[in-house]
């Protein structure tokens, strides 16, 4: 019923405007795209980098898939701007045989845009082509259907100080996903044995940049809260009861997701001693100096859990990189240098505030994991991270991050080797301790790369082919070789 009520809205905005712009003679663009993947693989999974960050699309079995759909864009007078988009995928070996990846509808004015619809994102202030990811979101899993509003690039306010923010509300979508994987552990058990419906997204952001966008130096900084909230908790025991808990209902639980705050009685005893829903967010830094069409950035984003971890307090944990770029240069023009931690987690200990053992609220953080919710994921896949395992690689049905406590180092680097062809190429190392609660006794370790080459020929207008060659070695994600072959077509139906 949600998703329809969305679906419903997202036809009256498209509706609407193309009425409007049969009045008035606006600049119209239609575009069209047919797309086919195959990819295959041998050893236990598709390897990480043909997985990773393509928004929850590919699988983890050897799949192929059909994809097409129209981009519909819009020029209004007085600086109104319309963007829609359908994206339907077709195909073998995928979570679901048919998905609708994307269904959009964008209405801007200035630099203000109101977007409403399943969308692919990525987080903005990061590489997404070539980084592992943000901690949040990286666009590792698939899409959430939300309505969004706000400045969603940097807005100069003053030459030297610009503005960007958003704040959305959505729908998980993944329900059936949930209740189909819980059913297939070995161990009913098991605390990890339940799964949510009803899943409420929020989010929240702002950030700042400081510098003239044309000299030198140029300073961001900036903060985002996301949040899981709502939904009913179910669980299902030995002795047969199916208990549930209501974690959220009516337009209070909207309010306390807006404003962070303590759940009320009728809300689970860890929802009223910390904060109502499952709240995650992180602090970012960075500096960037460029010249000469080329550009230098080193950043850091700290990833925090309930507030715990903010202002370091979880020590070195975070994501720490190093970006280079080069408009002048074709064999080497991007290059991105990361390391990831997330050993602390604020310390072992979790207590309330000013707990004689804490000495402050925290601890404990087990990142990505919550005690109503089946984690930080959609479709089984993390919405932050690709670096910690997803809980889509459990063998045993359960939904839950098996292993958070982590180290890794990544690279990615591009580049044009001609006019026609380039190259993308990633590489990965990460060792994990398990989690807070159940570390392992020897830790495992991983090791992934990924060579990429698109080509785009002159001579057949819009086509672009890519291939890769992905591997994986190692005790978590085990040890792959994987092949992919995508073909892409473009049509321009309309430029007016």
């Amino acid at each position: 019923m949600r998703i329809n009520r969305l679906f419903c809205l997202f036809l009256f905005l498209f509706g609407g405007i193309l009425i409007y712009g049969q009045i008035i003679e606006p600049k119209h663009q239609l575009d069209a795209f047919v797309e086919m993947e195959g990819t295959g693989h041998i050893g236990e999974n598709t390897p990480l980098w043909q997985v990773s960050n393509r928004h929850g699309l590919p699988s983890l079995n050897n799949f192929g898939y059909v994809r097409g759909g129209i981009d519909y864009k819009l020029k209004l007078p007085h600086h109104w701007r319309f963007d829609s988009k359908v994206d339907l995928v077709a195909g073998v070996g995928l979570d679901r045989p048919f998905i609708v990846q994307q269904a959009y509808a964008d209405l801007s004015f200035h630099w203000l845009t109101l977007s409403v619809g399943s969308k692919e994102r990525s987080f903005e202030q990061l590489n997404s082509y070539l980084s592992s990811g943000g901690l949040v979101w990286s666009g590792n899993a698939r899409p959430i259907p939300q309505i969004r509003i706000g400045a969603f690039d940097y807005v100069q306010f003053f030459r030297r100080f610009g503005l960007m923010g958003e704040l959305s509300f959505g729908w998980f979508t993944d329900d059936d996903y949930q209740y189909d994987r819980q059913k297939e552990t070995d161990d009913i058990a098991l605390r990890e044995n339940y799964w949510t419906s009803g899943i409420k997204y929020h989010s929240k952001s702002f950030y700042m940049r400081i510098g003239d966008p044309d000299k030198h130096w140029i300073w961001e900084m900036g903060y985002r809260l996301d949040t899981q909230f709502g939904g009913v908790q179910h669980a299902q025991y030995l002795n047969g009861e199916k208990p549930y808990i209501v974690l959220g209902s009516g337009w209070k639980q909207y309010w306390q997701a807006l404003i962070p705050q303590k759940g009320d009685s009728s809300q689970p005893e860890g929802s009223q001693i910390a904060f109502a829903g499952n709240m995650l967010g992180s602090e970012l830094l960075k500096l960037n100096y460029q010249w000469k069409g080329k550009k230098v950035s080193i950043y850091m984003e700290n990833y925090f859990d309930d507030f715990s971890g903010m202002g370091k307090l979880n020590q070195f944990d975070g994501l720490w990189g190093f970006e280079y770029k080069n408009k002048n240069s074709d064999y080497l023009d991007n290059l991105v240098v990361e390391y990831y931690q997330s050993t602390c987690q604020s310390g072992p200990l979790h207590g309330e505030d000013n707990g004689v053992l804490c000495g402050k609220t925290g601890g404990g953080d087990n990142y990505y994991n919550n005690f109503s919710y089946p984690g930080w994921t959609h479709w089984g896949r993390s919405i932050g991270t690709p670096l910690v395992a997803s809980p889509v690689y459990n063998d045993n049905g359960i939904l839950y991050f098996k292993y958070t406590r982590v180290k890794a180092f990544h690279i990615g680097v591009s580049g044009k080797l001609s006019d026609e062809l380039r190259y993308r190429f990633m590489m990965s190392f990460n060792k994990t301790w398990g989690t807070v609660f159940r570390p392992l006794i020897e830790p495992l370790e991983n090791f992934s790369a990924m060579a990429e080459f698109i080509y785009t020929p002159q001579k057949l207008d819009n086509w672009q082919f890519t291939a890769s060659l992905a591997g994986d070695a190692g005790e978590i994600y085990g040890d792959n070789l994987g092949l992919r072959i995508n073909v892409r077509k473009v049509f321009n139906v309309i430029r007016k």
